[in-house]
Formats: structure tokens, C-alpha cells, sequence
């Protein structure tokens, strides 16, 4: 009973511990993705394949129905502009994102390694924030200039840029080719006006409403503008996180058969060492039904003990692994420096429920076999 008890607790708390590190993880990356790129993209609707990309403005009837939409929790402009930096190693190929000061920056301070933020509200600001990658690779430190050429009506020019923050994702892709600074840079460059922008980013209170938003969002707008989702941007990565899924329910499944079969065999082995006091009891007249409830009872005690020290251990070893970080990860592979452990009751609570109910009905099947049980012979054994 002791080894059946703690087995079955290891399953639920792996189960648990498993269901944890999925949802951590698909949070932490999902907010690192949008945290560049937002959740939902509005673009003008062109076949524009030019270096300079179309620029436009959204009405003030348009924002407000955009910001009526269910679960949109902002609305701000970019301007993007792909240039070329050079360095002691040769030309490195960068995207420099120019925003507003209504841009959503907590997830830029979140990731700052030194310096601070430039200042968008000041359209003539030449500031700019670097990945550390960038910085390491261009050899630039705070407060250096950074020379970057681009590529527009077919001749090629050149702006600096004051690096007055350095920041670090863990997002390979995204930190060997982002530069944030302020859009008024890009409009003056293009000789547009304040208020033309190349696209919109709208970010949404939880990614959960994304399909729904798009939809209403996509309504809202004229037939001249489309929208783009942060997963039809990133199609790749997103279909990585849809393999975790699987990997996440193979371990569960693997772990209620290892559940169910402890169970069973525990089960069977009391009904065999005990199959003569099984005799007498049927020899006074008990029930065959009877006595499968008071082997259904232990059994089921010993699932319920293993399932309270399933989740203290695993409740135990998310919390540990969410405030000290000591099962590490290599941040190149997986854009995460540790395992992201995430509770959630409605998982906890669903991945016991799926034992009980589970276990018990399996528990059936063995339970049958004190049916067989003769009690003459039983107690003529005995």
C-alpha cells in the first residue's frame, strides 16, 4: 500500500509539475512575441513590394471602433524601416521600429540591461534602444553613436542615432535585428506627415480573445486596410509551442496508465492475501457487492492520500522552481534562461478529477474478481 501510494502520488505530481511548465511556458513566450510585436498588426491593403512600405492613417471613427472591440486594451502607431549598419566584422542588416509615445514600453523596462528608454513624446529625438546581441556585435555601450544607412528611392542615406538603452529578450531573432526608436525620425526621412505610419499594433487584455478580436476588428475597418495576427506572423513558432501540447499529453496519458495499473494491482493483491477472510465473510451471508465497497473504499483511500501528497509535492516544486529558478535552460535554444512553472487551479483541479474518475472506474474490473471467491474452499484453506 505504501508503494502504491507513493507511485501513484509521483503520476499526479508529475502530471501536475507537466501541465505547469506548458502553460509557463507558452505565457512567457506568447508575452516576449507580442511584447515586440503586439497581437494584432493593421497594414494598408497593397501589393507594394518596394523598400519603403505604404503609409496611412487611421480616421479618429476608425480608432474608436477598433478601441470598442471586445478585448483591446491599446492602440498605437509604428513605422518600420529595414537598414544596414556597419561594423568591424563587415555590414549587419537591422529593422528599426519607430513608435509614439502612447507605445506600450513595460515590456522594453522589464528586459533593460542598462541604460533607459528614449524619449518618444520628442519627434526630433534621434534616440534609440539596441539589443545587447546588436551591442556586443557593433561593439556599441550606451550613449555611442550608431550610423545607419537606408535604402529609399533607390539611393541610399544616412542617420545616426544616440544608443541610450540596451536591452536583452532571449528571443534570438528578434534581438539580432530590432532597434526601437521614435517614428518622427522615419516620417521626416520620408517627408510625410505626423501623422502617416506604415501599420498599427493593437494589444489585447488576454491572447485567449485573439481570434474573436480579429474577426470584429477585421469588420470594423475599411476594405482599404487588413489585419495580420501575431500568428500569422510568426507561424513557425507558434506551431513549436502547438508541439508542446503533444508532448504534455503523452506524458499524461503514460502517467494515468502507470496510475490505473498501480491502482489495479494493489487492488488485486489485497483481494488475493485476503481471500479467506473474503470466504468468511460471504460464509455469514455478506453480499458479494458488500464487499466490493470495502475494497473500492481502501482502494479509493489510497488514491486520495497519494493525490494530497501528489500536489503538496508538485505545488512544492513549482513554487520552488518560480522563486529561485534552479532548473536552467539554455536561452539560445529555448528563449528562456529556466523552466517557467505556471499554477492554475482550473488545471490542478481538472487533472485530479481525471484521476478519480479514472482510477475508480478502472477499479471496477478487479473488483470483480472477489465474485469468484468460493468460500468453501477459502476457509478450507485456511
Amino acid at each position: 500500500m505504501r508503494i502504491a501510494t507513493l507511485s501513484i502520488a509521483l503520476s499526479i505530481a508529475v502530471m501536475i509539475v507537466s501541465v505547469a511548465v506548458l502553460g509557463g511556458f507558452k505565457k512567457q513566450i506568447r508575452e516576449k512575441i507580442t511584447g515586440f510585436t503586439s497581437h494584432i498588426h493593421i497594414s494598408p491593403f497593397s501589393l507594394n513590394n518596394s523598400s519603403q512600405a505604404d503609409t496611412f492613417s487611421l480616421t479618429e471613427e476608425e480608432k474608436k471602433a477598433i478601441l470598442s472591440c471586445k478585448g483591446v486594451k491599446s492602440l498605437s502607431p509604428y513605422i518600420m524601416q529595414a537598414g544596414v549598419v556597419k561594423s568591424d566584422e563587415g555590414f549587419h542588416g537591422i529593422v528599426i521600429k519607430g513608435v509614439e509615445k502612447d507605445f506600450d514600453t513595460s515590456f522594453f523596462k522589464q528586459n533593460l540591461c542598462s541604460g533607459r528608454l528614449p524619449d518618444f513624446s520628442n519627434h526630433s529625438s534621434n534616440e534609440a534602444l539596441i539589443s545587447k546581441t546588436l551591442a556586443n556585435k557593433l561593439n556599441i555601450k550606451t550613449d555611442d553613436k550608431l550610423k545607419v544607412y537606408f535604402y529609399i528611392d533607390m539611393s541610399y542615406r544616412v542617420r545616426p542615432f544616440k544608443v541610450v538603452g540596451i536591452y536583452e529578450t532571449g528571443l534570438g531573432d528578434y534581438d539580432n535585428k530590432f532597434v526601437i526608436s521614435n517614428a518622427g525620425v522615419f516620417q521626416k526621412l520620408y517627408g510625410i506627415s505626423s501623422d502617416q505610419y506604415s501599420g498599427y499594433e493593437i494589444c489585447l487584455d488576454d491572447f485567449s480573445l485573439l481570434q474573436t478580436a480579429s474577426t470584429e476588428i477585421y469588420n470594423a475597418l475599411p476594405q482599404d486596410k487588413t489585419i495580420s495576427t501575431i500568428e500569422e506572423l510568426e507561424p513557425g513558432l507558434f506551431s513549436w509551442l502547438g508541439l508542446l501540447d503533444t508532448n504534455v499529453i503523452l506524458i499524461i496519458i503514460v502517467m494515468t496508465l502507470v496510475t490505473i495499473i498501480t491502482a489495479s494491482s494493489t487492488l488485486l493483491i489485497m483481494v488475493f492475501e485476503q481471500s479467506s477472510f473474503i470466504g468468511l465473510l460471504k460464509s455469514f451471508g455478506t453480499k458479494t457487492a458488500s464487499i466490493v465497497k470495502i475494497y473500492l473504499y481502501k482502494a479509493a483511500y489510497i488514491v486520495c492520500k497519494a493525490m494530497i501528497i501528489g500536489n503538496v509535492v508538485a505545488v512544492g516544486v513549482v513554487s520552488i522552481q518560480s522563486k529561485y529558478h534552479l532548473i536552467k535552460l539554455n536561452q539560445e535554444d529555448y528563449y528562456l534562461d529556466s523552466v517557467p512553472m505556471e499554477l492554475n487551479m482550473a488545471n490542478i483541479l481538472a487533472v485530479n478529477l481525471a484521476v478519480v474518475v479514472i482510477s475508480m472506474t478502472a477499479l471496477l474490473i478487479p473488483a470483480r474478481s472477489i465474485g469468484k471467491v468460493s468460500p468453501v474452499v477459502n476457509i478450507r484453506k485456511d
